[in-house]
Order: structure tokens, then C-alpha cells, then sequence
């Protein structure tokens, strides 16, 4: 907690204090919020030098004008128009580290291909639930970009509604609109489908059709950690620790749109992966094929062409269709449902979904129950399975379970 009382004195410089004991610097002021018509304060300690205090001064002043700036809209102002504001501040949360960068580019794409076409024209203050209504009609005549005789999934109409109702809450906020139509309206019923993986048995079939040494290690790694496959590509050397618990896996590193990135997807994403030791032992192996091929790149899956220092989420895609097609599995398994496979593989282990939770380095344990809750259904499904064949061996061997009465029971 900073205390400017009891820990720091006054300098000569304005907003900037001085440690009594330690000789660092901190800064305090206030800005106007001119939107809510309230003052809102800057604190920060631990800067080395005034120079210092004084360019985060400036920044955050810079940073809270054009925040500022980006809000000064009239009421009558067009949708699209209102957008351009809202995914400006956007990005400057994104800058701020408040939002990925993935999360606003995806924002941008929604806009761009289903909302702005068909809201941007309207004037923000005209908007009712009539438009919510009309644009949910037109949403679910739309067809995908990439395959245009294909409808869009219900996934999809989902994430839609809930940017377009974040953009709207956005301009509550603002005092743009009195309420959002969107809410009241309500989102697309979720369609519970069932999740695609690879049993394990599956899986073994795939890797005996697999010849190639960092292949085989890619699929691996996938199946048995459940890694994003940003994550993967984002992998070092230096990735692959040794701690007093074991190997673990340090995520630093993770892969978007052609480049390596210096963070992860989340905090809990940087959490330590340990690893078991037959993958330790792949991953040892793998080190001698890097090696005998004079694969010198600190990435563990190198690009030997092109601008990107590692190998490509869709060269992944490609590869493991293609063993896939060998193995005659006829399953549509991206290196995300890799990702699933290892979640049910849990599961089947009897893991919970707190354990699961914490393999897979969720933020939030409803991400776990949404995505893998039904999974749990066909665990029970399966152990009533189990147990049937159990028991049917048993009474077949040794007539424990029949009746005193039953034909088959040889002391009757």
C-alpha cells in the first residue's frame, strides 16, 4: 500500500515524492474524468530516478486524453461511427495489457464481417430491440467467408450477439443509449454438441502411422499436456525445465499470426506444465534428431524457410490430417482437439474438474464445466459398462450373483 505520509517526502518536482529510507521515487496526481464528471488518481512507487517518475507522468496523461478524446461522441452519432471509438479504446487497453491482442483483433473480424454490414448505418441513439431482433434474422442467413454454402455455426452466432451486446453495455456506459436492446432480447440458445477427440486407443493408432521423428514428438506433446498450439510453437529450448517436482514446461513464449510473441495467453497459461517421463524421453530423443539434422534455432519447431522463426499453426493442421488419413481415422481432429483428447483422457482417469482445470490452466473453473462437464456423462456411461462385463465374467466363471433359484446354478 502507498502511504505518501508515512513513507515519502515531497520533492521539488511536481506529483513526485521521495522515499525516506530507500531513495526511490513515487508519483500521485489526479486527472478529470470529464464523461462521469469525477477525478480519478494516478499512483505508482519504485522508480529509480525523477527521470523516470516523470515519463510515466506524461504517458498516463497521454494515455487518459486520448481515452478521454475517444468518448466525445453526440447522441446521434451512426453505429459505426461509435465503433471506431470503441476499438480504439480497445486498443489502448490492449497496450495497457488489459486485453489480448488476439481478443481485439477477433472483436475487429465480427464487426467487420457480420455487424457493421448490417448496424453500421444506423444512428446509435435509434437502436431497439426491433434491430437486435431484424439483425439475428439476418445473422442466421449469413454464410461463412470462408465456405460460402456453409451457414453459420451456432458457436458463431453465439460470439456475435455477445460482442455486439459488450459494444452496447460500452455505450450505456458512455451515456450513449439509456439500455442495450441486446440484453433484453437475450443471446442464441447454445447448442450442446458433442466434442470431438481421439480415445486412446485412437491415438495409438495414429502414432503407428507416424514416421517422422518431430511429427511424432508434436503429437505427443499435444496429446499427453494438452498445450494450445501457440503454445507449442512458442516452445525453447530454454522451455523445457528441470525443478525439484520434476520437468515442466516454462510458458513464455506463444505463437500469433506469424510471430512469437514475448507473453502467454493468460497468467494462468505461465503456469509450470510438468511433464511425464515417457515424454521427457521423447523430447530427449527429439534432441538427437535436432541434432543429427544441424538444427541450431533456440525454437524447438524451427522454420528452415520463410519470415517466421517457427513452423505454422496450419502446417500443424496439415500434418496431422494427414496421419489421420493414414490411420483410416475418420475424425476431423485439429491440434485443439488434441487439446480436448487430453481433457477426456482425464477424465477417463477419473480426474476432476478442478484437476483438469489446473492441467489445462484455465482462468476460470466454468471454462472447464462448459467445455468438459458433459464429458462426465460418458465416464458413467463407460463404468456402468465396465462393470456389467466385470460382472459378467465373474458369474461366468463362478456363478456368484445367481439367484438360488436359477436354471444355471449348478447347486439349485
Amino acid at each position: 500500500m502507498l502511504d505518501l505520509k508515512r513513507d515519502f517526502t515531497k520533492t521539488n518536482y511536481t506529483y513526485i515524492y521521495k522515499h525516506k529510507t530507500n531513495g526511490t521515487y513515487a508519483v500521485a496526481f489526479k486527472l478529470h474524468d470529464k464523461i462521469y464528471n469525477k477525478r480519478v488518481t494516478r499512483k505508482k512507487q519504485g522508480f529509480k530516478t525523477i527521470k523516470e517518475a516523470q515519463f510515466y507522468i506524461a504517458e498516463e496523461k497521454v494515455k487518459f486524453e486520448q481515452e478521454q478524446s475517444h468518448s466525445k461522441l453526440p447522441k446521434n452519432a451512426l453505429f459505426k461511427d461509435v465503433y471506431t471509438s470503441y476499438i480504439k479504446e480497445c486498443e489502448i487497453e490492449e497496450r495497457k495489457g488489459n486485453l489480448a491482442e488476439s481478443t481485439v483483433d477477433g472483436k475487429k473480424e465480427i464487426f467487420k464481417n457480420q455487424i457493421l454490414p448490417k448496424l453500421g448505418n444506423v444512428k446509435i441513439s435509434d437502436i431497439t430491440e426491433e434491430h437486435i431482433y431484424k439483425f439475428h434474422n439476418d445473422l442466421m442467413a449469413m454464410t461463412c467467408s470462408r465456405v460460402k454454402t456453409k451457414s453459420l455455426s451456432n458457436q458463431t452466432l453465439i460470439k456475435v450477439h455477445k460482442q455486439l451486446s459488450a459494444f452496447l453495455n460500452w455505450c450505456v456506459r458512455k451515456r450513449l443509449i439509456a439500455y442495450n436492446p441486446a440484453g433484453v432480447v437475450g443471446n442464441f440458445k447454445k447448442v450442446k454438441k458433442e466434442k470431438e477427440y481421439l480415445t486412446y486407443q485412437e491415438f495409438m493408432t495414429l502414432l503407428s502411422v507416424v514416421d517422422n521423428i518431430r511429427d511424432l514428438f508434436i503429437i505427443q506433446l499435444l496429446f499427453y499436456t494438452g498445450l494450445r498450439v501457440s503454445e507449442l510453437l512458442g516452445l525453447s529450448v530454454d522451455s523445457i525445465i528441470t525443478t525439484e517436482q520434476g520437468t515442466a514446461l516454462d510458458i513464455t513464449e506463444t505463437y500469433y499470426k506469424g510471430k512469437i510473441r514475448p507473453k502467454a495467453k493468460t497468467d494462468e497459461a505461465m503456469d509450470d506444465l510438468f511433464l511425464d517421463d515417457i515424454t521427457v524421453e521423447a523430447y530427449h530423443t527429439f534432441l538427437e534428431y535436432r541434432k543429427v539434422n544441424n538444427i541450431t534455432s533456440k525454437y524447438l519447431f524451427a522454420n528452415n524457410r520463410g519470415k517466421c522463426e517457427v513452423i505454422g499453426d496450419r502446417a500443424i493442421r496439415d500434418m496431422i490430417k494427414k496421419y489421420l488419413k493414414l490411420a483410416g481415422i475418420e475424425k476431423n481432429i485439429t491440434p485443439h482437439k488434441l487439446r480436448h483428447s487430453h481433457a477426456a483422457l482425464l477424465i477417463y482417469m477419473g480426474k476432476t474438474l478442478e484437476d483438469i482445470k489446473t492441467r489445462l490452466r484455465h482462468k476460470d473453473i466454468r471454462t472447464t464445466s462448459n467445455e468438459y462437464g458433459h464429458m462426465y456423462k460418458e465416464r458413467k456411461i463407460l463404468l456402468a459398462n465396465d462393470l456389467t462385463e466385470f460382472r459378467t465374467e465373474i458369474t461366468k466363471s463362478t456363478n456368484i450373483g445367481l439367484p438360488s433359484g436359477s436354471p444355471n446354478n449348478k447347486n439349485a
